[in-house]
């Protein structure tokens, strides 16, 4: 696989993780929570949880670029 491979499939992989369909995975995948604290959430703090995950993934995503930036 080249670069430009694997930056369309982290960024599609991404994308499959943040689906609606997948919001009781995202927080787990993340390191947010654990799936045993997904089962006991209201469906509202579910949503909040997932927002958290999505602000530590766009975090680690620009650390990411960042980082690539500086090695330039």
């Amino acid at each position: 696989m080249n670069k430009a491979e694997i930056t369309t499939n982290y960024f599609k992989y991404i994308d499959y993780l943040t689906r609606e369909s997948n919001k009781y995975y995202f927080p787990i995948i993340m390191g947010v929570c654990t799936y045993k604290d997904v089962k006991k959430m209201r469906y509202e703090e579910l949503l909040e949880v997932n927002r958290v995950a999505n602000l530590k993934l766009n975090k680690e995503m620009y650390e990411r670029v960042l980082s690539f930036g500086c090695m330039i």
